[in-house]
């Protein structure tokens, strides 16, 4: 895996979402050679059919080397993309979400929600792994809709599958196939509830203990929370649903 900090692979900041378009930004890490953004329409589907989820799994949607500027089809038609920025140092992509619309199942009209994870070559490993699973993927970046900040404090609704990992601990990180994603933003207020079956294990923060929350309960935090939710369970598959309301932020 990656980056120095935690050894996690990269998400990339999201510059810009409006009307048709996502323009995203990795920043360059030598030992990395290229990235291959993956994308699905639900937390299950990015998450994928592993440890009893049942998604479907992530669709592989653009490959760009580092250093890179990837300009989809639609824009380097329209010459929208022509910005002046400086991009030493960056790799980027910008697209119009409805060109890759239809191309899967899993992948998402511009109007809706876009969970994307990235994958890496690296120095190490030269070839993009030939398949996707929940570890040799990024966490999960949700991408919000083009509307999504027509008012100042937006909410996000979300529903999915704890994944069933049998070594994970009340009080201790979740294992590295916890489902991690990162909503819009940042996170501010939550509603969190666990519709069984079992016990639901949630932390703020990768590498951040994991708490516990029984069958049938409902957890409710006013704020302070970070833009980073870890889930897992240790015996079953309970259903969740979220609701989270967002403040603005610079990722």
């Amino acid at each position: 895996m990656i980056t120095a900090d935690d050894n996690r692979i990269p998400i990339p900041n999201v510059l810009e979402r409006s009307l048709e378009q996502i323009r995203l930004q990795y920043r360059n890490n030598p030992t990395i050679l290229g990235y291959r953004l993956r994308v699905a329409n639900s937390l299950d589907n990015a998450y994928g059919p592993d440890n009893g989820v049942g998604g479907v799994g992530t669709f592989a949607l653009i490959d760009v080397p580092r250093g890179a500027e990837f300009v989809s089809k639609d824009f380097r038609q329209s010459k929208r993309f022509l910005t002046g920025e400086t991009t030493r140092g960056q790799t980027r992509l910008v697209f119009n979400p409805n060109e890759y619309f239809g191309l899967s199942p899993v992948v998402p009209p511009d109007g809706q929600l876009w969970f994307v994870r990235t994958q890496v070559r690296t120095q190490a490993s030269p070839a993009f792994p030939a398949v996707a699973n929940n570890l040799n993927q990024s966490d999960i970046l949700i991408i919000r809709t083009p509307t999504f900040q027509s008012v100042p404090r937006p909410a996000l609704t979300l529903y999915g599958t704890a994944p069933n990992l049998p070594t994970a601990v009340p009080g201790l990180p979740a294992p590295q196939e916890a489902m991690t994603f990162h909503v819009p933003n940042f996170g501010d207020a939550m509603l969190l509830t666990n519709h069984g079956p079992g016990q639901l294990f949630y932390a703020m923060g990768y590498n951040i203990p994991l708490a516990r929350l029984d069958a049938n309960q409902t957890i409710s935090h006013s704020s302070g929370m970070k833009d980073e939710i870890v889930l897992c369970a240790p015996a079953s598959n309970p259903n969740f649903s979220l609701l989270i309301s967002t403040v603005t932020g610079v990722r």
